[in-house]
């Protein structure tokens, strides 16, 4: 039986996900510390979309045997996926870069974007181009599927 679960550190994004997901259960955690009953493996397939990736060092304890990790996240350096996956003997399969339509709601919503991102603001491209719903514009995404390395110990 197939059986959903997430977790974030921000009870508020917790909600949003019960809410749009409702098939699903997620709780707060930070991916540190004691592992929630709840989100105890084994499980087939671990993701982790735009953080958190502290689960990639819990990966031994919460992967089932022949497991999948997905990360899917804005850059390939942030944080060092490969690096952390070798440190827990998972070896990357594959990688992909994609680029993908995104909008940010608000002005202050962008520069917040563009610091988390380690980037100049653009404030003039949010003076330029965004409209009543925000600013669209095309956001990188760095794709890595990983399995436990077959030269690590199970």
């Amino acid at each position: 039986m197939a059986r959903w679960v997430g977790y974030d550190a921000v009870p508020e994004l917790v909600a949003q996900a019960r809410s749009n997901a409702p098939y699903a259960a997620f709780h707060t955690w930070n991916g540190r510390g004691v592992i929630p009953m709840p989100l105890r493996g084994p499980f087939d397939l671990i993701v982790s979309r735009r953080g958190p990736t502290s689960v990639i060092l819990r990966l031994p304890e919460l992967a089932a045997p022949d497991a999948a990790f997905l990360d899917v996240g804005p850059r390939r350096t942030v944080p060092a996926v490969p690096e952390r996956l070798a440190a827990v003997g998972w070896a990357v399969q594959g990688e992909w870069r994609v680029s993908v339509p995104a909008r940010v709601p608000t002005r202050a919503d962008w520069v917040t974007r563009c610091k988390w991102m380690n980037e100049p603001a653009r404030v003039p491209d949010w003076d330029a181009h965004a409209g009543p719903g925000g600013l669209p514009y095309r956001e990188e995404r760095y794709v890595v599927l990983a399995a436990p390395s077959p030269l690590s110990p199970a």
